[in-house]
């Protein structure tokens, strides 16, 4: 590792091509990188529960679907019943579209005394006001269309479009079909002002398109400020141009990687690219920061000087990218696709920067006049003063600030002790955004567009003609009817009821299951249309409910799965195999395995940076006194967490790792020097007050690079992203003042109190 610095200082052309030969690769698979249409990758590899659901899709069709919704107080008018049945036409002839239900085409249930027919609902639209209400209140009437086709009080209306999911991987299905509705909705604006689109497949789409929106801002907002923030440190325009040059290789190899490891950009690897930028700039920081002219007078040789200085720093970055790389990488014990590819291209990011950081950036420093690179003390005045005051406080009130910090902690952590495990893909969007909006309209109006499924299965043929079996589906209906947030039940127990009340001549008494194997039976022969076959299969030996859900997060969904569940368990199950399921089921599975992922990965970094910081420092005792101003950041944002109310979601639950990889740098940096200081028999005091004037300049601007290179994040279309940034962000302030003020403050309270027992230390 010491060779490096001589090898590059001394063959600068050598190391530039090798460096030039190093990225080319990569940038050549830099236009290849793809973002993607859908957030189908965000589901548990190898999951049981995966492979039931798709069991349970391949049996009765694909439950995805979005609802075209609208108001009006005129709903069963021959203009808006024509505007019905026009769209129901045209939405299906989308070529993606499996099919399209509406009050336009959905079957109805007629019937008199020992007979019924089923026909189409809205066989002709009428003109006679007679015949409208009369058609209004037997679609009032109908159990399986309020609430999935019309609202309780008739002034709104769904159409529901099933798409044709691709079998060939593409997932930009959703977004032709979403193109080619838009289109048919504009042609009807004359009639209705607004139309809303809701359910899986738009949220789907919106994922994807804020994420491709992020990107477009994340990347040039980064620029921009971190261009700033070199100028307004430096002060100097070659170096302000190299350390951009170093952060454009470094994130273009970054970015080339995911086209060579065949990762996309998604929801979780958009983050990367910022993160990769604000981090390759630590580096660059610290070398450019140790560009003194003392250094030099010392060695006029401008190899040499750089020599010195980059030997000086090189051992410290190395540990920097490495306990970040590791950081990052412990993700890679996650489950998520997206969460393992995060941790991929992270970790790669972090080797990059280190690379370019030592074999390219010092050729192009060498090309530069040594005296426009180098600084004198004018530079250090800057933060001399700033950093004496601070110095001056912390070792004049070392023990106050230690209590200070301990009530801080204590507050933090009763604070922490809050925070709910929480994931809401509703509150991804924020209040103002179209897809909330639509989402609240169709779910205040119909039903939620949330599912879950109930899957019974019995061993014998024709198991579900018999009333008892029935029976059990109705009575897990009516249960899960009971239960807050759940909008609508659907099975072919409902199918059966309707028929049973209309062959006794509509009567509402007889909406009930029918007494007999044959009745049902006999109903079945009459009953001509393929309504039920997402309900039960051809041989009725396995049903399905459909529970329709306006309940988004995560907690509340495993607390309504639990109950339902705990139900099946205590009923008479009449010996059928009943398990619950559906994507409610999915993402509930998802979250508590990428938080309990991330409380693994939290432990694997932990472990392995302490033991890395045990080994580089060669001091126990200074490996556990670095945990300190580690841990405290991580403490802190609990806190803050907690007091906010803000949950531990996919997001949120990345910061401890992310964090404690990126917080230990400084760390890092802050110890090596205090130890370099100690070795040359500086007292404990003298030696903390040099490390914090010598180092300070350069922690206090990689910290500020980092606080811009998250706040970017604040841009960004989804709240958790958000979140993730301001927390992060104010993360590397408290990391900062772990290591200039909490670390050396505790340090000096401990010296003080030994010296004054009279037992004397070295630490």
């Amino acid at each position: 590792m010491n060779r490096i610095p001589t090898l590059v200082t001394r063959h600068p052309f050598i190391s530039l091509i090798l460096s030039l030969l190093f990225v080319a690769p990569f940038l050549a698979h830099l236009p290849h990188v793809q973002t993607v249409d859908n957030v189908d990758y965000f589901t548990l590899e190898d999951d049981p529960d995966v492979a039931f659901y798709d069991s349970i899709k391949a049996t009765f069709g694909e439950d995805e679907f979005f609802v075209v919704a609208f108001t009006h107080p005129d709903l069963f008018t021959p203009p808006f019943l024509t505007l019905i049945v026009a769209l129901t036409d045209q939405l299906g002839s989308i070529p993606e579209v499996r099919e399209v239900q509406s009050l336009a085409n959905v079957d109805f249930i007629h019937g008199e005394q020992d007979y019924f027919e089923v026909r189409p609902f809205l066989e002709r639209i009428p003109e006679d006001p007679v015949e409208l209400e009369t058609l209004r209140r037997q679609a009032l009437e109908t159990p399986l269309y309020v609430g999935n086709l019309i609202s309780e009080d008739g002034r709104t209306t769904a159409i529901a479009v099933f798409p044709q999911l691709s079998d060939t991987g593409d997932g930009s299905f959703r977004k032709r079909i979403l193109e080619h509705t838009t289109v048919i909705l504009e042609e009807h604006r004359d009639l209705v002002d607004e139309f809303h689109l809701a359910g899986w497949t738009v949220t789907n789409f919106s994922l994807s398109r804020y994420m491709k929106a992020d990107v477009a801002v994340f990347i040039p907002v980064t620029y921009l400020f971190i261009t700033l923030t070199i100028w307004l440190v430096f002060r100097n325009l070659r170096l302000t141009l190299l350390a951009l040059a170093n952060i454009s290789v470094c994130t273009g190899a970054t970015m080339g990687m995911f086209s060579v490891l065949g990762i996309t950009l998604n929801n979780v690897t958009t983050i990367v690219p910022p993160l990769v930028m604000a981090l390759a700039l630590g580096d660059t920081v610290h070398i450019f920061s140790n560009l003194k002219t003392n250094v030099l007078r010392r060695s006029p040789d401008p190899a040499r000087a750089l020599e010195s200085v980059l030997a000086k720093v090189i051992m410290p970055c190395f540990l920097t990218s490495l306990t970040t790389a590791v950081g990052f990488f412990s993700l890679s014990v996650s489950h998520v696709p997206p969460i393992k590819e995060f941790a991929y291209v992270a970790a790669a990011g972090m080797v990059f920067k280190f690379i370019f950081s030592f074999l390219l950036l010092p050729p192009l420093l060498l090309l530069c006049k040594p005296e426009s690179i180098y600084f004198g003390q004018d530079r250090e005045r800057r933060f001399g003063p700033a950093l004496r005051r601070l110095v001056n406080a912390v070792q004049g009130y070392p023990r106050s600030i230690s209590m200070i910090v301990a009530l801080l902690v204590v507050g933090s952590v009763w604070a922490g002790s809050t925070i709910q495990v929480e994931t809401n893909l509703l509150e991804y969007f924020k209040y103002s955004s179209p897809i909330r909006q639509s989402l609240d309209f169709v779910e205040t109006r119909l039903s939620g567009v949330g599912t879950v499924d109930v899957s019974l299965k019995s061993q014998d043929k024709e198991a579900f003609l018999s009333p008892e079996n029935l029976g059990v589906i109705e009575n897990i209906q009516h249960f899960a009817e009971t239960l807050p947030h759940v909008d609508k039940t659907m099975s072919f127990v409902d199918f059966l009821k309707d028929m049973n009340k209309a062959f006794h001549d509509e009567d509402a008494m007889f909406h009930v299951i029918p007494y007999s194997r044959e009745l049902v039976a006999q109903y079945l022969l009459l009953y001509d249309s393929d309504d039920i076959d997402d309900f039960v299969t051809m041989e009725y030996d396995h049903a399905r409910i459909l529970i329709r859900i306006s309940e988004h997060g995560s907690s509340g969904q495993a607390v309504f799965i639990d109950a339902l569940r705990k139900f099946i368990d205590m009923m008479d199950r009449q010996g059928l195999e009943i398990r619950v399921t559906g994507r409610a089921v999915q993402d509930v599975n998802i979250i508590d395995d990428l938080v309990w992922g991330q409380i693994h990965s939290l432990a694997i970094a932990a472990a392995v940076i302490s033991l890395i910081m045990f080994l580089a420092l060669r001091s126990v005792r200074i490996g556990a006194l670095s945990l300190i101003p580690n841990i405290f950041p991580l403490v802190i944002n609990f806190g803050i967490m907690g007091a906010l109310g803000i949950p531990l979601n996919t997001s949120t639950a990345l910061i401890s790792v992310v964090a404690l990889g990126i917080a230990v740098d400084d760390t890092i940096h802050f110890l090596t020097e205090y130890n370099r200081r100690r070795a040359d028999r500086m007292s404990i005091p003298d030696a903390l007050r040099e490390a914090t004037l010598e180092k300070g300049a350069a922690l206090c601007a990689t910290s500020m690079i980092l606080v811009i290179g998250f706040g970017v994040l604040l841009f960004s279309n989804f709240v958790p992203t958000i979140s993730f940034g301001g927390l992060s962000a104010v993360v590397m302030v408290t990391a900062l003042v772990g290591d200039l003020v909490v670390l050396p403050a505790i340090m000096l309270a401990f010296h003080r109190g030994r010296a004054e027992d009279g037992m004397g230390v070295r630490v």
